[in-house]
């Protein structure tokens, strides 16, 4: 019941009082979405393809990053902007809600609640259902601006639409592999993340944290491997599109030991901690 309770006070104060923070994910996806319709409407124009796209292709377009980048001594390398947007905005909301809570209220609502657990537990979850929350925004944002381009009310892709944009393996790639590679293993693999930087904002600070972040997500765009989870988060650097791509199978279990090792760690960490 603890857990619960510090859960609902949380959801209020660091995910609807702060909700503004949002309109990152708004912005993102209308200009994703504008893009898209731009190339959609150019593979029309070469007569490829004769529908307006589906809200799958759509948010597919939003969520693709960039792909296996090749060092070309000719060429710079280029951050993808709108995706390091994207992955630092949810990084912004989880950075400093959960430091200043306990840095002002902390030492009360711990000693009151007498259980440490499950005020960690609390955090931990709010972090889950923050990514959540953000994801879900992306998705409904999309699909919104997508529709009032023309997008068919379908999430089957167009498979004429994604050869041309991203080539030719995209024909082999299934729905239900297009869910797991573009939605499950991205949003598993920024949980973990975001769960790490929870952590590191109590250990170290709220700023430091949301540094090593942005620095992990860049290196991520330089170095496809996969100890730098932020390519996972990238659909197009699947092994499914690169024969140098990564597994999304070690997306899921990289998540998970990063969701496990974190929680577990956190809990040792306050309950040893002196908070008075």
């Amino acid at each position: 019941m603890d857990t619960v309770n510090y859960l609902k006070r949380d959801i209020k104060l660091g995910i609807i009082r702060r909700s503004y923070i949002f309109l990152i994910v708004i912005i993102y996806s209308f200009v994703m979405v504008r893009q898209c319709a731009a190339s959609i409407e150019a593979i029309k124009a070469g007569n490829l393809m004769w529908s307006d796209g589906t809200l799958a292709d759509y948010i597919l377009f939003a969520l693709r990053g960039m792909p296996y980048y090749r060092f070309d001594p000719t060429r710079s390398f280029q951050l993808p902007v709108m995706w390091f947007i994207f992955q630092i905005g949810i990084s912004y909301f989880i950075a400093y809600y959960p430091e200043k809570d306990y840095s002002e209220n902390g030492v009360n609502v711990l000693i009151a609640g007498r259980n440490r657990s499950s005020w960690w537990l609390a955090k931990v979850l709010w972090c889950v259902l923050s990514v959540f929350a953000y994801y879900l925004a992306a998705f409904i944002s999309c699909a919104v601006f997508a529709l009032i381009n023309g997008a068919g009310l379908s999430l089957n892709v167009t498979y004429e639409c994604l050869q041309v944009q991203f080539g030719y393996n995209s024909i082999f790639v299934s729905q239900r592999d297009f869910l797991i590679i573009s939605v499950i293993v991205p949003m598993a693999v920024t949980i973990g993340i975001s769960l790490v930087q929870l952590l590191l904002s109590f250990v170290f600070s709220p700023v430091t944290s949301f540094a090593l972040t942005c620095m992990v997500y860049v290196l991520s765009a330089y170095y496809t491997v996969w100890f730098l989870p932020g390519s996972f988060t990238m659909w197009l650097r699947s092994s499914y599109f690169d024969e140098k791509g990564l597994n999304p199978l070690s997306g899921i279990i990289i998540a998970a030991f990063l969701i496990i090792t974190v929680s577990l760690l956190g809990k040792d960490y306050f309950e040893k901690k002196d908070i008075i």
